[in-house]
């Protein structure tokens, strides 16, 4: 008996794809955006509701394809700044994503990973189990579920949550691409970001392939010994040589395209040094600065007075660096960063969208 062959997951389909695998089976090509646009613009995963497909061709698509498969397993809301946080289900595995409301702009913040490959110190998703990658429609799920729960539109998507982009590097770009697509949310990738806590050879590809989306450096420290009592990335890929590869291809980016997160952490990576240092990588590499307050105890380390927060802004403005300190919304519903760790025990179940 012959291996079973899994069909193709259909949301991570290009439109040109999803063309050149049905016109063989005898169906018009044009078929295929009326679908793509079923499944990436008005985010329809129930072949039956896709009422402009005759029942034949619907029966032909459950056959030949995987449509999505994932339940929305609970959901918390900030009383406080009314983001909200959804922990997602795949059969066995299941992430964290994040809705980030402001005046001017709606953000969301998807996982890419069941758990983390990596075990940063001050992260609480690096402490769960790893379940291995997500596909790329895995990934559009979190995007298209949490789009149909709201009427205010997407605008701005960060590839922040579970797990480390750059070890999922296909699907991580197959999905943002598709969400970029003109014929389904059309989202600027000037608006999409992709964040890494330094893998070497991800940055590489990333240059080389002329990726458009913006590119978050994780850096949380500047100095050799204190990012690697923080950060087991340092033990793979040294962030020195990440830095001077890019300062080697920074006009390869486009400018405001690079940025470094950085995590302030008392009595760890936020003294006078630590400030100098970063703002001179800064100012070399062009590279807007996201200041992080440290979310909640944790592991033994703590968030700085504000005071303290507010020092080490100012020593970067004071040497010419654009940073932002982003305050840590949803920090009330650990749903800030380094805080997804699907609680499955608060779980309770929803309706799938």
């Amino acid at each position: 008996m012959g291996a079973v062959v899994a069909k193709p997951e259909i949301l991570a389909l290009t439109e040109e794809e999803l063309a050149a695998q049905i016109t063989p089976d005898g169906h018009k090509k044009f078929r295929a955006q009326q679908v793509f646009q079923w499944l990436h613009l008005k985010q329809v995963f129930d072949v039956r509701k896709m009422t402009n497909l005759k029942a034949d061709f619907q029966d032909y698509l459950l056959e030949k394809f995987n449509f999505p498969d994932f339940q929305i397993l609970n959901q918390r809301q900030s009383p406080s700044d009314h983001t909200a946080k959804y922990l997602f289900a795949y059969g066995k595995r299941q992430v964290e994503s994040v809705w980030l409301p402001y005046e001017n702009r709606q953000s969301i913040c998807v996982s890419v990973q069941s758990g983390c490959s990596l075990d940063c110190s001050f992260c609480a998703t690096g402490k769960i189990a790893f379940k291995g990658n997500l596909t790329a429609g895995e990934i559009l799920a979190q995007v298209y579920g949490m789009q149909q729960l709201y009427e205010r539109r997407i605008t701005n998507i960060v590839f922040m949550g579970m797990g480390e982009p750059f070890y999922n590097y296909d699907n991580v770009l197959r999905a943002a691409d598709l969400i970029a697509h003109q014929h389904g949310l059309n989202i600027s990738r000037r608006r999409i970001t992709l964040s890494t806590s330094g893998v070497l050879p991800g940055i590489k590809r990333f240059v080389e392939e002329k990726q458009p989306y913006r590119l978050a450096l994780s850096l949380h420290a500047v100095f050799p010994e204190k990012r690697a009592a923080i950060m087991d990335i340092e033990e793979k890929f040294n962030f020195l040589d990440v830095l001077e590869y890019l300062r080697a291809h920074r006009a390869e980016l486009q400018q405001g395209q690079l940025m470094f997160e950085y995590i302030m952490i008392d009595g760890v990576n936020i003294f006078p040094d630590d400030a100098q240092e970063l703002a001179r990588w800064a100012n070399l590499l062009r590279a807007k600065v996201n200041l992080i307050p440290m979310n909640t105890e944790f592991n033994g380390m703590r968030r700085p007075s504000d005071e303290k927060i507010y020092d080490f802004w100012r020593a970067l403005v004071e040497r010419g660096v654009v940073a932002v300190n982003r305050k840590s919304p949803a920090k009330d519903i650990d749903g800030a960063c380094g805080m997804l760790a699907g609680r499955q025990a608060e779980t309770t179940a929803l309706d799938s969208p």
